[in-house]
């Protein structure tokens, strides 16, 4: 049982909540992404490719158990603005080589820094588990 004091206390804090007058901690949203561990880290995940829409883009399964799933991303074809590794192969990724990237939307996808090489995602089949 609650003291009398407790008691009021706990009741004037949920009277300041609910008037806007208490102090409420807002969560903090941020579109900047951090790196997730570094190159290595994004080949620790499971990729399937589910469908080709054109020729400059797919829509992937993204899985990984430690941060993120993606049940049908969308990743574009364009040009490596940095070098990186590529999450399916492993390959070394050098700037303007041909890459696929997840499609930036809001909120930022965790894994909005990976890349997997054109040459390497094109030979891939369709639902074929990478």
């Amino acid at each position: 049982m609650q003291a009398p004091f407790e008691e009021q206390r706990t009741g004037q804090s949920t009277m300041a909540l609910l008037s806007g007058e208490g102090e409420m901690h807002l969560p903090i949203v941020t579109s900047r992404v951090r790196p997730m561990r570094g190159d290595s880290y994004f080949g620790k995940c499971v990729i399937r490719l589910l469908e080709r829409d054109s020729p400059t883009s797919a829509t992937i399964a993204w899985s990984d158990s430690t941060s993120c799933f993606y049940g049908a991303q969308l990743w574009r074809r364009c040009a490596a603005k940095k070098g990186g590794v590529c999450s399916l192969s492993g390959q070394t990724i050098a700037r303007g080589d041909a890459v696929y990237r997840p499609r930036r939307v809001q909120p930022t996808p965790r894994n909005v820094e990976a890349m997997i090489l054109a040459a390497v995602l094109e030979t891939v089949s369709v639902e074929e588990r990478i």
